[in-house]
């Protein structure tokens, strides 16, 4: 007895798969672009998967806080806190009312930070922000005891404002921040971090950034 199937061509047989073949790449493609995102969206919101420890030795400030838009006064000129078209980083240094024992401290390790640098010093800037309340003739011996220290005003309310946008529970509000070339303020320091661990995190960044 004869059999009625017919065999199968390959020709047939290999446009049945090419569907299925089409269906599971482009499934193949969504998932790796859907994927990715959804971890990111996961770690970003939740902090799930994020490592404990990072190799920063300052207090990262999430998210970093953009200093550009606040105006402050220097010489008697008002400004910009970062100077567009000076990609350099720095050091600010939030004061509190009359630079006490702490703000000394952070603008000793700052400039013998600032020194260590050698001849990439160039790149990085040290400023001591003041409100109101620090009087001219402080301001003075301030200035004589760091010549390259530059020192803005800013009104008390945009002084709070800096500390409040900038505040961490790991530093004091007399601090320093580490700011971008951007602009941004990413890490902060307080007189408990040492020279060495500024000094660290400042070489490490400027290695990896570009110069103008």
């Amino acid at each position: 007895m004869k059999s009625n199937s017919q065999p199968v061509s390959p020709e047939r047989d290999l446009s049945k798969r090419k569907p299925a073949n089409k269906l599971i790449q482009g499934l193949s493609v969504l998932a790796s672009v859907v994927l990715p995102i959804t971890a990111a969206y996961v770690v970003y919101y939740t902090g799930l998967g994020m490592p404990k420890e990072t190799i920063n030795q300052g207090e990262l400030l999430q998210p970093p806080f953009d200093i550009t838009e606040i105006k402050i006064t220097f010489q008697g000129q008002q400004q910009s806190l970062a100077q567009e078209g000076e990609s350099k980083w720095r050091y600010l240094i939030l004061s509190d009312s009359d630079c006490g024992k702490d703000c000394e401290d952070l603008l000793y390790i700052s400039r013998q930070v600032h020194i260590r640098l050698g001849e990439k010093a160039h790149r990085v800037e040290r400023l001591l922000v003041v409100g109101d309340s620090l009087d001219e003739k402080r301001q003075e011996q301030i200035q004589i005891e760091h010549p390259k220290l530059k020192i803005v005003n800013l009104d008390d309310e945009n002084f709070k404002q800096l500390v409040q946008k900038t505040d961490h529970d790991g530093v004091t509000s007399t601090k320093a921040l580490l700011v971008d070339q951007e602009g941004y303020a990413m890490m902060a320091y307080d007189r408990q971090h040492s020279g060495n661990q500024l000094l660290k995190d400042i070489k490490r960044l400027l290695k990896y950034s570009y110069e103008q």
